[in-house]
This record gives structure tokens, sequence and C-alpha cells, in this order.
């Protein structure tokens, strides 16, 4: 196949050119073509396909390294098939699933049979990201490693695994597993609050009555948030002190959905003490772009944890993607029923976020707010490159052709209604974007029309 009259984002630079593409791998970049140039590719086009991109933007695909794809015992929520159709037509060519599972992916046993589950209903790539097992149990820690995960996933507030997060113990002996088989952890920064606590700030929001995402923002404190990296921080360290370890040795430590610049602050630091620490972090499109001054009808449809901010914490976050300086992010898409929202205090957190994050981020590239090499560095090489995720992230020759072209238009509005996810909502309704996804590929197979049959693939960690 052959992808002519394009722009092609390569390098920090957009070129005019066109793309050879050879069973699922571009074969040859050709920039600034002359009709010699296509008539070369022409005789080693297989396929004999040509697409006229009529100067739209080729990019390499997004990878979406945060995502909850439910499936299993939600599947009324979502499923792989719903879930990768919504990430295949916004330009998300692999994601990474996480597993607050129903039942848990905290055993082999539970991965096997979440990965089973995708076989043949994937629309894009997926990795897996498994719970830690009970007890830390190593020898199911190596079974479940030896399946292919991505890394493994803690959450503090709610453990999968009833094991007790804000001990220094058990995160050390997380640690020492990662350093030893260079797995990933996967960390959801956030400190509990004290039921007192809770219980105050519940009594004065029911006698003040604010803003409900205020009084949200409230219950998950920025502090808190602040005070897990920093308890994950000092542990790491001294991981690494008492072991003397060489820095190709570190434990691999990502912290999800950063949302606020004290947290933010922490990493910066500490990878300014030691540039060779394993430690990244992502920010969501709703962290960079909303606050908890959204006006919404439902406020419960802004619902999220870590909770959407105040004003000057997204300010403050956006910035520092628009200056080169948030490797990655990610979407966290956690899709919930419509009627769950509806519950005051009962809705459970989060909202889709597939089919906003390039409409919204893209957005602010078309209108010269964040530059293109920031963007695809974020959404793109930086996830490629820091997850080992070989071939992928780039528009390279013997690179996988997974591609999304994209064209600026008159602002439309976001219509949740529309979306290919079962969550059919968003904080994002009612903002305008200039972003049109035109086309998507995985492997070179256009996945984004109504024919499009999965044929995505499960991808595993190399051991």
């Amino acid at each position: 196949m052959i992808l002519k009259n394009a722009k092609i984002y390569s390098k920090g630079l957009i070129h005019k050119g066109a793309l050879l593409i050879n069973n699922g791998i571009i074969s040859k970049i050709e920039f600034n073509h002359q009709e010699s140039d296509l008539k070369k590719l022409t005789k080693r086009n297989q396929d004999n396909k040509e697409i006229d991109c009529q100067g739209k933007l080729i990019l390499p695909g997004i990878i979406d390294i945060h995502s909850h794809l439910r499936d299993m015992d939600q599947s009324e929520k979502e499923t792989f098939l719903t879930g990768t159709r919504a990430a295949s037509f916004s330009g998300i060519t692999t994601v990474f699933c996480m597993p607050n599972t129903k039942p848990p992916a905290i055993s082999a046993e539970q991965v096997k049979v979440w990965m089973e589950k995708a076989k043949n209903n994937i629309n894009v790539n997926v990795g897996f990201i498994s719970g830690v097992p009970k007890g830390i149990d190593y020898n199911e820690v190596i079974k479940i490693i030896e399946l292919g995960v991505i890394g493994f996933k803690i959450y503090p507030l709610n453990s999968l695994n009833k094991i007790d997060w804000t001990d220094m113990l058990n995160i050390q002996k997380l640690f020492l597993i990662s350093h030893k088989f260079q797995i990933p952890i996967f960390i959801h920064p956030d400190w509990p609050l004290s039921e007192k606590k809770k219980a105050d700030f519940y009594q004065e929001f029911m006698l003040e009555k604010y803003p409900f995402l205020k009084f949200h923002n409230k219950l998950f404190p920025v502090h808190m948030e602040a005070k897990y990296v920093s308890f994950t921080l000092e542990n790491y360290f001294k991981i690494i002190t008492d072991n003397n370890l060489h820095h190709k040795d570190y434990p691999i430590v990502h912290f999800c959905h950063i949302s606020c610049k004290e947290s933010y602050t922490l990493i910066q630091k500490a990878l300014q003490i030691n540039s060779k620490l394993k430690i990244t972090f992502e920010i969501t499109p709703h962290h960079l772009l909303l606050s908890n001054e959204i006006q919404l009808n439902n406020p419960n449809i802004g619902k999220v944890l870590p909770p959407l901010r105040d004003k000057e914490h997204s300010s403050y976050l956006f910035n520092e993607l628009k200056q080169g300086h948030v490797n990655l992010m990610g979407t966290d898409h956690a899709p919930h029923n419509r009627e769950e929202k509806i519950e005051e205090f009962g809705a459970p957190s989060g909202f889709p976020g597939f089919e906003t994050y390039p409409l919204v981020i893209l957005d602010k590239v078309f209108k010269f707010q964040l530059s293109f090499e920031n963007f695809v560095k974020a959404a793109s090489e930086n996830p490629a490159e820091m997850f080992n995720l070989k071939n992928k992230g780039f528009i390279k020759e013997g690179y996988d052709a997974d591609l999304f072209i994209v064209d600026k238009v008159p602002d439309y509005k976001i219509t949740p209604q529309n979306f290919k996810t079962k969550a059919k909502f968003s904080p994002f309704e009612e903002f305008t974007t200039s972003v049109q996804i035109w086309k998507v590929f995985l492997g070179g197979i256009e996945v984004n029309n109504v024919k499009s049959i999965p044929n995505g693939k499960i991808i595993k960690r190399m051991l």
C-alpha cells in the first residue's frame, strides 16, 4: 500500500511525502517525492493499493499506557471489543489495560483467563498489567511474569489483594521483585485519608453545599497524593542504597495519572538528583485541561480519581507539557454505566477517555498552544521507548505501520452520543475541536471503519 500526497511527521518536522507499506511494515519513506519516486514505490507495492492523503497529516499511532477495558464480570460497562473499537477510531493503536477487573487479575490463572478473553476480540494491540498476587507470593509472581505482562499495578486506596501498600516492608519487597526481574511497578499514588477526616468533609459539604467536584477533591486531596509519591521515592532510594545497586539494576517505577504540581515537583527533583533513576510518570488529558471549576449538568460525570484539581494545577501541568517536560500521557479510560453516574455519593469514579484524547490535545497543537514534537513524544515515541515496544511509536523504515491520519477542520462539538465505547458521556461534552481523524492503520490495515474486523495482538513483555 502507498500513502501518497501526505504530510508526514518525522524527527520533529513535517515533510511532504509518501509511505510504502508492505506486510504491515513501513518499507520506504519518500520525502518531497517526485513522480519518478512514486513510480519506484509503485513497482515495490505488493498489494497495489494507493491512498491519496490529499495533504493530510500522518502521525505515529498513539500508545495509551493506562486504560481499563473491563469485560468479564463488567462487560455491561465495556468489553475488549467495544473498548478497543473506541481506541481504533481515535488513532490509538496500542493500549495497556489495568487489573482492577472482576474478578481481579491477581493470579496467573486469572491473568490467563483475562488474556484469553481478549484473543480475537481486540481492534488494537493490548498489553496487560497484572495485580500483585496475595501475600506477594514469589512463585506466583514468577508465573505471572512468564505470561508476558507489562508490569504490576498497586492501588494503596483499595488494594486488590488486601496488601497494605502504606507498609514500607511491602513496597520494598515489591521493589526488590522489580529490581530482580526488571519489570515495571505501576503505582496509583494516594495515601488514604482517615475515616474521621472524611466524615468531617461530608458534614462540611452537607452544611455548606459547595460544588460537588470541589468536595471530591477534598476527599482525595493533593497533599495525600504527594505523600504517597514521597513515600514511594523514600523507599525506592532505600532499596538502591541498602543493596548498593548499579543503575542498570534499579527497580522500575511508573507513577500513574500525576494530577498536581506537588507530586510532579517531587518526581522531577528526584530525577534531578539522579538522572539514571528508572522512574516515569504519566499525566491524563483531563488533568492537563480540566479543573474542578468545570460546569456540568451532572457533576458526577467529572468524578474521577485522582480528582479534577484546582485550576492552578492543570495550568501548571499543561505548561510543563508545552515546555517538553512531560514525557508520557495516558487516558485512564474508565467506562461506567451512565445510570451509576446519577448517584450523588455512590457514583464510581472515572469516565471514558480514548475518544476525547486526540480531539482535545491535538486541538491545542492545531491552535499553536502545543508543539507537534512534544505531542508526538508524549503520545507515541516515549511510551514505545520507555516500555520497550519494539518497532512502534515512530514513523521509520522497518517500523510497524501503526499510523493515523488527521486533518484540521472548522471547530465542531464533541458529541459523546457518537462514541464507540459503551460509556457515552464525558466531561469534555460541549467542548469544541478542530481535529478530524481520517484514517487509522494497525500494521497497515485500516481499522477505523465499520467493516474492520478485530486484528489486534496481545503485546507481551520480552523476558
